[in-house]
């Protein structure tokens, strides 16, 4: 077979399984409803964000890594115009993939050659390490460039392998903890033997150079293995997994090969998922964390659903691996393909595109987390975009030290772009600021500017403990009435995490009342007065009252009354008084008019003649009586028969009645 026929082979493979997808899709889109998605909730992916901006117009196939600093590290392959055509661009994000820097260029080349399929990865100074696809020498080579200064700026270009007669494609890059650079790729060198084969090559001085190239798989037909991915343990160990059709009957399985001379030999190569049917396994990918291996791939086994994800892990350096289990969780015959996975911090957390909404979304990309690469999480959604026409695929994963994990993937909600989010376990952390006193209707200022995330806070939102609030990070607000109030800060980061902090804000009473029931008066001397100060008020309440009546007399009663014992002028002064101390005094002016004489003495008067006027009327009663007793006494008896008498005229003189008597003298009978 021709070298150009057998270059041809993985990419003529590759549109097969395109169109074979694309009709599967469309058959089940047909026929089954589209899976329930897990409802989500805290903590979840950040809004999507786009990381391409021109110079690279278009982006595809990202990698990404994030370092012990914290930040986000991707590359990817652009269209970067007609004149250098694809190129290979760098990006990182400082905030958690909410924004991006600009795209820098990493291939050294100035003429049109396509350059694609970048693979990234860090050392633990965070130093850069980038390999491609590159056209520029008439084959598809691997090539491969660092920057030790942030991604400021990229190395020269060496290329990694060490034949150029054939296409090298599918490179995978790690690097060990002293430095070491691993690249693994397919390789078609062997055309007319074995190819394509899994090869290997590395760099013992930074990437300057790279060594003789090693063919990993052992087998000794030409079956076609291709995509590799290279993994490297804290031992310098190093694990090499790629899908390869070598066992006929059992269809694509996935292979695995380790190295524990840092690249010089290589184990045999053994089947890790554990079907025994002629299902195909493909698109393997690979992570270790302390001690241990997992790894994902696409998985055909179980018809019903096929194709899903399936996982496994080695716990011991990849001499056996444990039983294969599904990580997608969809019933239906939707497709699960392209898995990307990343180990750190106990937690393993798998990246795919998935069709299980198809019909009422594209291909979507979906991810599952596991303490223990054996039990998965349910399947939760990434991408936040909603329309029936895009697709997302292609996903690259990484987590931090934190466990926080960073994902980016191709996009064609635009166009064909790179997007990106992050999933923050981090609780932040809210400040309110210390407690505070102030007075009554004075301006409070509150700042959250202390409170802080690891990836950024999305909101702020301040409760002021008097029934309102505000959204943001600082602001102000006036308490109307005195008290004890609680304000509370709620703040919440781009993934859904919420912390609360309250700060005690204590409002003084400083508003006086105002003492009612005072007004200038006059009255008569003797006369009583009522001063009555319940009509007082206060912006909480009237809490005491002192009357000062002017001529030595107190007294704490609201209402109080007085007589005044001489006339005069008296000043007579109300203080009312609240809880907090704040007083209002009032004053008005009492005369005391003098009168005479005087109601008093006026009052004895009438008393006296009173009693006068009744020892009178007393007397003339007794003497009225005596003297009728009198007269009854001097009257002769009247005569049972009546004899008329002739009378005589009286006597001139005096009435005897009216004549006084003399004691010696008897009365005389008439």
């Amino acid at each position: 077979m021709s070298r150009t026929g057998r270059q041809a082979k993985p990419i003529v493979a590759r549109a097969i399984v395109t169109v074979q997808l694309i009709l599967v899709i469309a058959l089940a889109s047909l026929v089954l409803l589209p899976t329930p998605v897990a409802a989500e909730s805290p903590p979840f992916f950040s809004a999507n964000a786009r990381v391409n901006v021109p110079p690279a117009y278009t982006a595809y196939s990202p990698s990404i890594a994030v370092g012990t600093d914290g930040v986000a590290y991707l590359a990817y392959a652009g269209w970067a115009g007609s004149s250098t055509q694809t190129d290979i661009f760098f990006s990182k994000s400082l905030d958690g993939g909410r924004t991006w820097t600009a795209p820098m260029r990493v291939n050294s080349d100035t003429g049109g050659a396509s350059q694609a399929d970048p693979t990234l990865a860090l050392d633990s100074a965070n130093n850069i390490y980038i390999a491609w696809v590159d056209g520029r020498g008439g084959t598809n080579d691997i090539f491969f460039s660092k920057s030790t200064d942030g991604g400021l700026s990229f190395s020269a270009n060496p290329r990694v392998n060490d034949v150029t007669t054939s296409f090298q494609t599918e490179p995978s890059i790690a690097v060990d903890g002293q430095g070491l650079v691993h690249v693994a790729w397919t390789d078609n060198r062997n055309q007319f033997t074995t190819g394509p084969d899994i090869y290997y090559g590395n760099s013992t001085d930074g990437g300057l150079t790279f060594n003789a190239n090693l063919r990993v798989n052992n087998d000794a037909t030409g079956a076609e293995q291709a995509r590799p991915a290279v993994a490297v343990a804290s031992d310098r160990v190093v694990f090499v997994v790629w899908d390869d059709p070598r066992s006929g009957a059992r269809g694509r399985d996935v292979y695995f090969s380790r190295s524990t001379d840092l690249g010089v030999t290589w184990s045999p190569n053994i089947i890790v998922n554990d079907d025994s049917g002629n299902a195909a396994q493909t698109n393997a990918a690979i992570a270790v964390d302390a001690g241990a291996i997992y790894l994902a791939w696409v998985d055909s086994r179980t018809a019903n659903t096929a194709p899903d994800i399936y996982a496994t892990r080695s716990t011991n350096g990849g001499v056996t691996f444990a039983a294969s289990v599904p990580v997608s969780d969809d019933n239906g015959l939707m497709v699960q393909v392209t898995p990307a996975i990343a180990a750190r911090a106990g937690t393993v957390h798998i990246a795919w595109s998935d069709a299980r909404t198809f019909g009422s979304t594209g291909l979507d990309i979906y991810r599952a987390s596991s303490t223990d690469g054996i039990a998965w999480s349910p399947n939760l959604k990434v991408n936040d975009d909603t329309l029936v026409t895009n697709d997302q695929s292609s996903p690259t994963i990484a987590v931090d030290a934190a466990g926080n994990v960073f994902a980016a993937w191709l996009d064609e909600r635009i166009f064909l772009d790179v997007y990106a989010g992050s999933l923050d376990v981090e609780v932040p952390t809210a400040n309110a600021g210390l407690d505070r006193t102030v007075d009554q209707d004075n301006i409070v200022q509150f700042d959250a500017s202390a409170s802080s995330d690891n990836l950024g806070i999305a909101s702020f939102y301040w409760a002021f403990g008097d029934g309102t609030g505000y959204g943001g990070m600082a602001g102000s607000h006036s308490y109307a009435t005195p008290g004890q109030y609680l304000a509370t800060l709620t703040i919440t980061d781009h993934s859904g995490n919420v912390a609360s902090a309250s700060v005690q804000i204590t409002v003084l009473d400083t508003v006086a009342p105002v003492a009612r029931g005072v007004g200038d008066r006059t009255v008569d001397e003797g006369q009583a007065l009522f001063f009555d100060a319940s009509g007082s008020t206060d912006n909480v309440a009237v809490v005491s009252y002192s009357w000062d009546l002017g001529d030595g007399t107190t007294s704490a009663a609201a209402s109080v009354s007085h007589v005044y014992a001489s006339p005069g002028t008296y000043t007579v002064t109300l203080t009312a008084s609240d809880a907090a101390g704040n007083t209002d005094m009032e004053s008005m002016t009492i005369t005391v008019q003098a009168v005479s004489p005087k109601s008093s003495e006026l009052l004895a008067m009438i008393q006296t003649l009173g009693a006068i006027v009744s020892i009178l009327a007393i007397a003339l009663a007794v003497v009225g009586y005596i003297a009728f007793k009198q007269r009854r006494q001097g009257r002769p008896p009247n005569p049972t028969t009546t004899v008329p008498v002739e009378r005589s005229p009286p006597p001139e003189g005096p009435d005897p009645i009216d004549v006084p008597l003399s004691p010696s003298e008897p009365p005389k009978a008439s």
